[in-house]
């Protein structure tokens, strides 16, 4: 029998999965305070348990589906693999099913945006296409019978879900880009990446920046690169910057909806996992001059008094906020005041010194772990505040026209917020609300 180990989205797709097939199994939360009422009203005839694991069940289980919330290294897992017991997650489950191509997309940034460019685009030429994984819609639930045939299966996986990852087939996949993140689980950076190479163990594609880690060896039939010093970047060509796929002129940039370095390495990306299916040029051409953006990353608020107000509450590594504030940067008239903060995961912040030193007015910090943060930003300005609405009010008053106010907590939400969609939906109301307050003083 299954045990199905931790009991929230991915843990729920899971028991449906074996609900439609009419097997039964065990459901196990770790969290001691768990409802389990909601779940047992679902499936009646289940058996549930939490906090612990009833040691009457240990003789019954075959295998265990661990939610990526749960890590292998967790003593009682740990004891059941001793045992013999195999540990795989939903996405192992899922390659097990289905026999439609998959491509599949991880990277410490930017896999939403690449997993829905993807999507679009196979859609606008004529897939059908069913997208989830880390994003949206939990794997298994695209099998559910309400669900269409699909005829490819684009999937955003975390290092988490690739641990317990063994025997996916992908037609293409990639990393996308390596920076510290989850190092509160991992080792190091090195253990972090080899989860994510897990995506390549069956692929036909393999698709990696230029400036991809010289050490890593991929084993595929085929390695693309995108990004500066590979064929397939941008170049300057007949007077105009080209997005260029394999010498062929796909999109101008100034004919792109975003404009930005990331954005630019974001669409070469979508491109080269693409190409296995012989893409139109005006496909990605229609896409690309569409496509604004996802709800929180780099995403513009408002705008008052020559001062931009942006929204990258999905900036919860080090390695986005970096990028966010390149980007902003080099684009802004002005200077970068920088909102950040939140858990920091034993992440190291260093490397946003560099970058502020370049870019950057001021940082102002604030959530559990701003004092981590402010020791790395000690050479450049910086202030400490105890929350978001304090953080707000001192951008106002410190920035300049022309300046970028950014938020990019480089951090996860969870010691002031739901999650990052939550942090960014307060980030929002309020600039809105301070920004409105303002013009009123200023009107009377």
């Amino acid at each position: 029998m299954h045990l199905v180990a931790g009991l929230g989205l991915t843990g729920l797709s899971v028991l449906r999965y074996f609900d439609r097939l009419g097997e039964a199994c065990f459901g196990f939360d770790t969290r001691a305070d768990f409802d389990l009422s909601g779940i047992q009203a679902e499936f009646p005839d289940g058996q549930f348990a939490v906090g612990s694991l009833p040691p009457t069940w240990v003789k019954k289980i075959d295998a265990i589906v661990l939610s990526p919330g749960i890590a292998k290294s967790e003593p009682w897992v740990l004891e059941l693999i001793q045992q013999g017991i195999e540990v795989i997650g939903d996405i192992e489950l899922f390659a097990r099913t289905v026999g439609q191509p998959i491509i599949g997309i991880t990277g410490s940034n930017g896999k939403s945006t690449v997993t829905t460019l993807v999507t679009e685009v196979l859609t606008q030429a004529g897939y059908q296409v069913g997208m989830g994984g880390n994003i949206g819609t939990p794997a298994l639930d695209l099998l559910a019978s309400d669900q269409p045939e699909y005829q490819v299966f684009v999937l955003e996986l975390s290092s988490f879900q690739l641990e317990t990852t063994y025997s996916m087939h992908t037609i293409a996949s990639t990393i996308l880009n390596l920076s510290e993140d989850h190092m509160d689980r991992y080792a190091g950076l090195e253990d972090y990446l080899q989860a994510k190479m897990n995506i390549f163990n069956h692929t036909e594609l393999a698709v990696l920046p230029s400036n991809f880690p010289s050490h890593v060896f991929v084993q595929a039939p085929k390695l693309v690169r995108f990004g500066d010093g590979s064929p397939n970047g941008v170049m300057h060509l007949d007077g105009e910057d080209w997005l260029v796929f394999e010498q062929q002129k796909i999109i101008k940039v100034s004919d792109m909806a975003l404009q930005a370095e990331h954005h630019y390495m974001n669409a070469l990306a979508t491109i080269a996992l693409c190409s296995v299916f012989g893409i139109e040029t005006s496909v990605y051409q229609t896409v690309f001059s569409c496509f604004k953006g996802l709800p929180h990353r780099t995403q513009l608020v408002a705008q008052q008094d020559g001062v931009s107000w942006i929204n990258d509450s999905k900036g919860t590594n080090v390695g986005a906020t970096v990028t966010a504030i390149q980007s902003m940067g080099k684009s802004a008239n002005g200077k970068v005041i920088l909102l950040a903060g939140g858990v920091g995961k034993d992440a190291d912040f260093s490397d946003l010194a560099p970058v502020m030193q370049t870019y950057g007015r001021h940082s102002i910090l604030f959530g559990r772990d701003q004092n981590l943060i402010a020791q790395a930003l000690s050479s450049t300005p910086y202030t400490c505040v105890e929350d978001l609405s304090q953080a707000l009010k001192l951008a106002k008053s410190l920035a300049l026209p022309g300046d970028v106010v950014l938020f990019s907590p480089a951090c996860a939400s969870f010691d002031q917020f739901k999650n990052y969609a939550h942090r960014g939906q307060v980030f929002e109301a309020s600039v809105i609300e301070l920004l409105q307050n303002c013009h009123l003083q200023v009107s009377a």
